[in-house]
């Protein structure tokens, strides 16, 4: 009786733990094909790596920019870059996709996009962050780690990360760093997250790559993360910057993701300064002038 009692015990035991491991993302299987159908869903578990499925690189959005402020056009903007730009315009062509590759152009601010040796974010392995990452997320995948009182979220790109603080505001000293402070709250099953305190022109913080201007240390970011189903995830931002558009944020901004693992799919991938260093020696003119304040 005492073996049966333990044996039973022991099942029960195994059963429990296999049950918990799934749902925290553990074991082997990391098909995303695997959750679809799953009655357990949570529409707020967004525990595992997510690789997205929209434009290749950069953003596509047709709300065009709000007008920049007189102090934005003397302070943030850039003399060139190195992608197409949003809402750019060359020979009648409104957007950065139906540019051709060869095709100088300008955005909206008088900056030259689409050129060679323009430049680009993190190009000399310059702390990238949020939400410029973005742009490089189809071939990057990111990862979400929960726990009750925060969200990691792990970038594939230049490896990098940042937290989602959930129970608590903005510090009042906040100190202004790459990543800024970002905190979160869940409205029904969409994933608010508050980011506020970068370094802005100082840091040479980028929107975007196809934005051919800085954000300001001003600049304010509102993520919202809402599960489809098990396996697509839907992200809408939206940004406020006062010192560069005033009082009108930037809305239009939109990212879809598909799981990729359940538990963690992403490799290292640094960026390496003295790769770069070396790149400029053996190929000069391979890349840009390090940008002036």
């Amino acid at each position: 009786m005492k073996n049966w009692a333990r044996t039973a015990f022991l099942l029960a035991l195994v059963a429990c733990s296999t049950r918990l491991f799934a749902q925290q993302g553990g074991g082997n299987n990391s098909s995303a094909a695997s959750t679809k159908g799953d009655s357990n869903f949570d529409p707020r578990n967004i525990n595992g790596s997510w690789i997205g499925t929209g434009r290749i690189y950069g953003d596509d959005n047709s709300t065009p920019e709000p007008p920049l402020t007189e102090w934005a056009k003397q302070h943030l903007l850039l003399k060139n870059i190195s992608h197409a730009g949003l809402n750019a315009i060359v020979k009648g062509a409104s957007s950065a996709g139906s540019l051709p590759a060869d095709a100088k152009s300008f955005d909206q601010n008088g900056v030259p996009t689409n050129v060679p040796e323009g430049h680009y974010p993190g190009e000399y392995c310059e702390p990238q962050g949020i939400p410029v990452t973005f742009n490089f997320a189809n071939e990057y995948p990111m990862l979400f780690m929960m726990s009750p009182d925060r969200i990691y979220q792990m970038f594939e790109d230049h490896r990098e990360w940042r937290t989602i603080w959930l129970n608590r505001d903005h510090p009042k000293d906040l100190l202004a760093s790459y990543f800024g402070d970002s905190i979160g709250k869940w409205e029904g099953n969409t994933l608010v997250v508050d980011t506020i305190g970068y370094n802005g022109e100082k840091g040479h913080r980028w929107i975007s790559e196809n934005v051919g201007h800085y954000m300001s240390d001003a600049f304010h970011l509102v993520e919202r993360y809402h599960l489809v189903d098990a396996t697509h995830l839907e992200l809408e931002m939206t940004y406020y910057d006062p010192k560069a558009w005033g009082d009108k944020p930037w809305t239009g901004f939109k990212k879809s993701f598909k799981l990729d693992s359940k538990s963690d799919s992403l490799q290292e991938n640094v960026c390496d300064p003295a790769r770069v260093y070396d790149d400029m020696i053996e190929h000069p003119a391979g890349l840009p002038p390090r940008p002036t304040e």
